[in-house]
């Protein structure tokens, strides 16, 4: 894996005019999940996302290049509970569209945004992310984890609930079993795991709170603690073979999206010896 901010600036020319080159840009979080686990989950799970999904790309001819990742977002769901830092989708948006514009500057021109924050807040201003970067014709701007629209389906492909050991996998979401277990196989000694067996299991109807128009945690479950679902089922195998099925249905995405796509010729560089 070629780690951007390990290169020199001459490295980081030569991949910035390999037309194989695609960046890899982790978006995640700092926010609440639960008594259980800490405030870096979603930074953690997109930074190991965007790991995963390089192994397809390098074999489907594509180089890619991870960037830094970028540990906050916008997390208006978690946004009162303490250690939870929530951007608005404004200066979300703001940051993001100037990390890549710098970057293409340099002549990168294909990036995936790998993202790990499922809030419909941090969906929403990704939309406005592609919207605004997508009008350049020189670029292609890519999704790989959750997305707005289709490519974050993959997320919740029957085949990745069914790992679940979770009686109830339709209520498995913030902080239950498939996120805590994705902590043990990467990070293990960062789970309460005395904690995490003794939380009962939280079985809420968070997809019909949000259609009501719950704007909080809270406000989906008042006497909750941060949690929906059933941490105490979680395995680490279960995390590692969720990560393995979710990379490998993502990259498969962005392999076909990238061959399809045809970039505009690149500008001839004038040589300052012959001006």
């Amino acid at each position: 894996m070629i780690r951007l901010a390990e290169c020199t600036y001459r490295q980081a020319e030569r991949l910035a005019r390999n037309d194989a080159s695609v960046v890899l840009l982790p978006l995640g979080v700092i926010e609440q999940h639960g008594p259980h686990l800490p405030l870096l989950v979603d930074w953690l799970g997109a930074e190991e996302l965007a790991r995963r999904v390089a192994p397809p790309l390098r074999r489907a001819g594509v180089l890619p290049v991870l960037a830094p990742s970028l540990p906050y977002g916008v997390s208006p769901l978690a946004a009162e509970w303490s250690g939870t830092v929530s951007l608005t989708a404004a200066t979300f948006r703001r940051v993001v569209v100037e990390i890549v514009l710098a970057l293409a500057k340099h002549g990168f021109r294909r990036f995936v945004l790998a993202n790990y924050q499922a809030d419909p807040g941090q969906l929403r201003a990704l939309a406005s992310i592609r919207a605004a970067l997508c009008r350049r014709r020189r670029l292609q701007v890519l999704f790989a984890g959750f997305a707005p629209g289709p490519p974050g389906r993959r997320m919740f492909d029957p085949r990745v609930r069914a790992l679940l050991q979770s009686p109830r996998p339709e209520f498995e979401w913030h902080s239950g079993e498939m996120e805590t277990a994705m902590v043990l196989s990467v990070r293990p000694e960062l789970v309460r795991r005395k904690v995490a067996r003794r939380l009962p299991p939280a079985w809420v109807d968070f997809r019909g709170a949000l259609r009501r128009g719950a704007r909080t945690f809270r406000e989906m479950n008042p006497d909750g603690q941060g949690y929906f679902g059933w941490p105490a089922a979680a395995r680490a195998a279960t995390g590692r073979a969720a990560l393995a099925l979710r990379a490998r249905l993502c990259a498969g995405d962005l392999v076909r999206s990238l061959r399809a796509w045809r970039p505009p010729k690149r500008r001839r560089l004038i040589d300052r010896g012959r001006r």
